[in-house]
């Protein structure tokens, strides 16, 4: 049985805090998270971990979120 992949649900252009938000913990709706961006051939995958609860996540992105969280790699996320 496969897992339900999440989709991401911020737009290339939004704010970053909109950005943090999406990828905020489901679980404990933490904003500390740490997340690993996987780039394919026309899209992407960032894999996320929680630091406050340790939950684990696979949310796929399109082409524009990639693009986006690969210009943010070296920067925190932050839900403002």
């Amino acid at each position: 049985m496969h897992e339900a992949r999440e989709l991401a649900s911020f737009r290339g252009d939004d704010d970053p805090s909109l950005v943090a938000a999406a990828l905020a913990c489901r679980v404990c709706l933490s904003g500390r998270i740490d997340w690993a961006l996987e780039i394919g051939e026309f899209d992407g995958q960032v894999h996320c971990t929680c630091r406050e609860c340790g939950d684990r996540r696979v949310v796929s992105l399109t082409s524009d979120q990639t693009l986006r969280l690969s210009l943010r790699r070296d920067h925190a996320l932050e839900v403002a």
